[in-house]
């Protein structure tokens, strides 16, 4: 029985030290600052994530525009967790009724906002009636959130018109039409709210600054093997480790943000003070003295956005959001 025993407990070591292979997703938006900065310090010759992980072991990074798109490539097994907006994971999440994904933290608050053009001074749902507004990807948080605000406001909003028309596209591409005049107002994220604020003329209509705008989810799939689980809640583990130095540090986080976002966008360095004034509208997820309240709370942001999914016609049916939060990865008050 001993001998048996000690055979179990070295399997299970040599099992632990396997290296492995995560394929990680993220959006090159401010809202995913986490995963922005670890992505810079690896460029930089820090590996943040894979430096946690067994020898030998590896992380890969997709970039994609927007939630629904890397909802997809977890369900095809091209990734196995991503940074992520509550709607499309909540999509997935009754798509799979309550089977196919796991939420291992909650990234970060805000950060995002509907931004009318120059010349147009919405006060109200009301006043967009027969306007075109532009939102990053159908499904999306910002999409769910667009038809939600404008259903609650009496305009009725079809996936294909209605009172108010919503076009769904990739944020460079919102941005020029805004340029243009061609949409009349844009809800998206930072840091494309300041560059449609400083650099077009564009006005905040509305925000949402308590919003549960990012979270860090898997697929069920990848959870399911223990090598694989251990792996992504280390790497989970790195991401509240390097949340709590870039809040310990503002400058450092000013700094990695920035060359990270010109390098994921092949472009200049965004100017310092836009970034700030980006940063500033973003909360980090902070840490929690108590594990229940901090589940509940989650659990009121996610059911309040399946809500909105409802309303807004994108989802036909909403879930309990138990099983999503099974795996929610602890996270303590600093002592």
């Amino acid at each position: 029985m001993l001998r048996l025993c000690a055979s179990l407990l070295a399997a299970l070591s040599a099992s632990a030290a396997e290296p492995v292979s995560l394929r990680l997703g993220y959006f090159p938006n401010l809202t995913h600052v986490t995963a922005l900065a670890a992505r810079q310090l690896e460029r930089e010759g820090q590996d943040w994530t894979g430096g946690r992980l067994p020898e030998g072991s590896k992380v890969e990074w997709f970039a994609y525009n927007a939630g629904p798109s890397a909802v997809e490539a977890l369900f095809a097994g091209s990734i196995d967790a991503t940074f992520i907006g509550p709607s499309p994971l909540l999509s997935g999440h009754v798509r799979t009724q309550g089977k196919g994904l796991r939420l291992l933290l909650p990234i970060a608050y805000g950060g995002n906002a509907l931004v009318a053009r120059p010349g147009f001074a919405p006060n109200v749902p009301a006043d967009f009636k027969g306007r075109r507004i532009g939102t990053p990807q159908l499904g999306n948080t910002q999409d769910v959130d667009t038809r939600a605000w404008l259903a609650s406001g009496g305009l009725k909003v079809t996936l294909r018109g209605g009172d108010a028309h919503v076009l769904p596209m990739a944020n460079p591409e919102l941005l020029q039409l805004f340029a243009q005049g061609k949409i009349d107002a844009v809800w998206t994220v930072e840091p494309w709210v300041t560059r449609l604020t400083s650099e077009f003329g564009g006005a905040i209509v509305h925000r949402r600054d308590d919003a549960l705008i990012t979270v860090f989810a898997a697929s069920s799939r990848s959870l399911e093997r223990s090598a694989r689980k251990d792996a992504l809640l280390k790497v989970a583990a790195a991401f509240l480790a390097l949340r709590d130095r870039l809040e310990a540090d503002p400058a450092l986080k000013l700094r990695l943000v920035r060359a990270a976002l010109a390098a994921e966008l092949r472009s200049e360095p965004p100017p310092e003070a836009a970034l700030r004034e980006s940063l500033g509208r973003i909360r980090l997820a902070a840490p929690a003295a108590d594990a229940a309240a901090r589940r509940r709370d989650l659990a009121e942001h996610l059911t309040h956005s399946l809500r909105d999914a409802r309303s807004a016609g994108i989802l036909r049916d909403v879930l309990p959001v138990d099983s999503l939060l099974e795996d929610l990865v602890d996270d303590p008050s600093p002592r």
